[in-house]
């Protein structure tokens, strides 16, 4: 629209003098970019974009680094422990500094978890008996503060305590320390 097309319609609109001509001459000047407000806006706007953006790409990256850092554990039990050596062994377990939490798995939930991960169904069925039945263990979770390396020293002092491996390596097929 041409500058005397606005301002016929500027003077066809309902209002009082002096406000049609501060929009006439508002219109014919560029005095209002001269105010900060209007001056910075794009500005302020990029700035603000940019730290949504910053957030929003940081947010998940500090998720998976919290993740990568808590370390999940499983300890193994002697082969002739009782189940009241096994219970104790899990209340020592949760009393150490540094752990987030123990859940106790038993031989029939590994084996069960290891057939439908890695086994058909057909497969599976074949065995008549638990080949873990020697792999029942505690999954323990290790904080993000504590020290990892410390940690599982401790747990190999432990008595009842056969072989100690972490969640990761266990499931990429690697071995782990042991006593």
């Amino acid at each position: 629209m041409r500058y005397e097309e606005l301002k016929d319609s500027i003077k066809k609109i309902a209002m009082p003098q002096q406000m049609k001509e501060n929009l006439i001459n508002g219109c014919r000047s560029r005095r209002h970019t001269d105010n900060f407000r209007f001056r910075h806006s794009r500005a302020a706007a990029a700035l603000l974009t940019a730290a949504a953006m910053l957030l929003t790409v940081s947010m998940p990256a500090y998720a998976a680094y919290d993740l990568y850092q808590t370390k999940n554990l499983a300890v193994f039990f002697d082969y002739d422990i009782e189940r009241e050596q096994i219970d104790e062994l899990g209340e020592a377990l949760s009393a150490m500094d540094g752990i987030v939490s123990v859940r106790f798995v038993s031989a029939d939930d590994a084996w069960k978890d290891f057939a439908e991960n890695y086994l058909t169904e057909e497969l599976a069925a074949s065995f008549d008996t638990n080949p873990l039945a020697d792999s029942a263990n505690y999954e323990v979770t290790v904080g993000l503060g504590a020290d990892t390396q410390a940690v599982r020293e401790q747990i190999l002092q432990l008595a009842g305590v056969r072989r100690l491996a972490d969640r990761y390596e266990q499931k990429e097929g690697k071995t782990a320390a042991g006593k």
